[in-house]
């Protein structure tokens, strides 16, 4: 691509992108500024370099520099792509504290809870019954030690600076969560129980997404297939829809040094001669299909259904001994320890633990429509992965939906049902700048007659 352009024909030009609203050929371009077509299309290229654009032809098989409007600098994001950062910063952040809760109580609190039923029950019997033998002083005597050792440990944990800073570091750092290397002898397919009770609140963690999979996954397409490639190819490669893969293509134009070229039959292809030129190096770079991607499923825990009753026992537990406590329980233990009547008491041992589980399960349950939700979506890309590979593959531009079934069948998939075929391709028709025609017989033929001049152009362009 042309780098070389004047300041007075770049500003000119730009001017009149503005004034079209963001639609401009070179022809178009060089009739309203008066500058020569050669530099009214450097210029174009140029403002593609800096503003988001789409690269398409128009009606009379020129290219057409199609500007996002009003004009947005490239790098530049939507308000729609802030609030989604500012949605994924709050969630990270609510996982961090939240996870650090959760080893918190399942680590202390629910040894805490279970020793202060026990306290309460023998508390509760000896004021009740008049007879003291040795057994019940030593047995009262053996709890009333062990809770003040545990209400002493809760006030040097919660007021104690230099503990309460051990407890974070230990938390920050030490917490099995965060563990990278699998210790040997442990099956790293086996969950432990810590991460099972962190999946089942805030759902297990999904590989990180590469931020330049597609670039790299074009930049080795245009090394194998000479520096060609088209909208269509896009697609195929990526999933998007071809009104998106022209936006891409501008974006491979800036990224690869490419140039937008026009065919006699008005097809917009890339050229990437510089790109290509002299590659000798083999570096191996996968070119993957859009079809042939794998998207792990979408689960709401990803536990089975024991460890999951397991997990919610323990909540409930925690809840209703927390609940218990503010009935009457505390004041049952105060004959153990004066801690047990302080408000300090009521929030760490009652509403403490009574916040943690409702906040557990409430998070937990309204993230399970999410979960179904998006793994519905999940299988409905699987499916249209499946029509758009026979498309692509088997070059059927113009077919019915039976012969799209059928060619599904013969290379082996057979999950899809008949009836499923005409709703994927109602959902593949747009995405690909498809339409429907009625056969003699009145059925319905799907006509993707864009894609077959884009990749038969970018064959005869090769």
């Amino acid at each position: 691509m042309k780098q070389t352009v004047s300041e007075q024909a770049l500003a000119l030009v730009e001017k009149k992108v503005s004034v079209a609203r963001g639609n401009l050929t070179p022809q178009d371009a060089a009739t309203a500024t008066g500058v020569s077509v050669d530099e009214a299309r450097d210029a174009l290229s140029r403002l593609m370099e800096l503003y988001i654009t789409r690269v398409t032809a128009d009606a009379e098989g020129n290219i057409l520099f199609a500007f996002e409007y009003p004009l947005r600098r490239r790098g530049t994001k939507t308000a729609a792509e802030k609030w989604a950062e500012v949605k994924q910063s709050l969630w990270r952040g609510f996982k961090i504290f939240f996870k650090v809760w959760i080893g918190l109580m399942v680590i202390v609190y629910f040894a805490i809870m279970l020793i202060l039923l026990i306290a309460l029950m023998v508390a509760q019997r000896s004021s009740s019954g008049n007879d003291r033998d040795s057994r019940s002083d030593f047995g009262g005597g053996a709890v009333a030690g062990l809770l003040r050792v545990m209400s002493e440990g809760i006030q040097y944990a919660f007021w104690s600076r230099a503990y309460a800073g051990a407890m974070y570091d230990i938390d920050a750092r030490g917490n099995r969560y965060r563990r990278v290397n699998t210790p040997r002898g442990i099956d790293a397919r086996k969950k432990s129980f810590i991460i099972a009770i962190y999946d089942l609140a805030l759902g297990p963690e999904r590989p990180a997404a590469d931020p330049l999979e597609n670039e790299r996954e074009i930049a080795a397409f245009l090394r194998a297939e000479k520096g060609v490639i088209t909208p269509a190819e896009i697609t195929a490669l990526s999933g998007c829809a071809v009104a998106d893969s022209e936006e891409r293509l501008a974006d491979y134009l800036v990224r690869f040094k490419g140039d937008p070229d026009i065919t006699e039959e008005g097809v917009v292809v890339g050229q990437f001669e510089g790109f290509v030129s002299g590659t000798a190096a083999n570096i191996d770079a996968p070119i993957v299909p859009y079809w042939n991607e794998v998207e792990p499923p979408y689960e709401h825990s990803g536990n089975s259904s024991g460890r999951n009753a397991a997990i919610i026992a323990m909540i409930l537990f925690t809840l209703a001994v927390g609940a218990g406590m503010l009935a009457g329980g505390l004041e049952t233990l105060r004959l153990y320890s004066r801690f047990f009547h302080t408000g300090a008491a009521r929030f760490l041992i009652g509403y403490f633990p009574i916040a943690f589980s409702v906040l557990f399960l409430v998070t937990s349950l309204l993230r399970l429509p999410g979960a179904r939700r998006r793994e519905a979506e999940r299988l409905a890309r699987v499916r249209e992965k499946k029509v758009m590979r026979v498309i692509f593959q088997q070059r059927l531009w113009r077919a019915t939906a039976d012969q799209i079934y059928f060619a599904l069948v013969s290379i082996g998939e057979k999950e899809m049902k008949r009836e499923e075929i005409p709703q994927v391709l109602q959902q593949v028709l747009p995405k690909l700048q498809g339409e429907i025609e009625l056969a003699e017989d009145g059925d319905g033929v799907y006509v993707f007659d864009r894609i077959k001049r884009e990749v038969e152009a970018a064959e005869a362009r090769r």
